[in-house]
């Protein structure tokens, strides 16, 4: 029996890949959710540009806020007196 002949086992790789858990890890586009490559720039469904994005520490926009608070405060203050 030939090597064509013979059954394809359920773990075969058909692609030539050596290892399962050897695959790119995968991003989801912001916009359409589809999965992409971690090293793709441009979502190939929808085209939007993927930029991986550190979040900002919390602490940033409460010291915006607060900053905010008291420039208004200092304001009416001002004014006031």
């Amino acid at each position: 029996m030939s090597r064509l002949d013979e059954p394809l086992d359920d773990d075969a790789d058909l692609e030539g890949h050596d290892d399962p858990d050897d695959e790119e890890p995968l991003l989801t586009c912001p916009s359409c959710r589809q999965s992409v490559h971690e090293d793709t720039q441009q979502c190939p469904n929808c085209g939007d540009w993927i930029v991986p994005v550190d979040p900002a520490p919390r602490w940033r926009a409460g010291v915006w806020t607060a900053a905010a608070l008291l420039a208004a405060a200092a304001m009416v203050l001002a004014t006031v007196l």
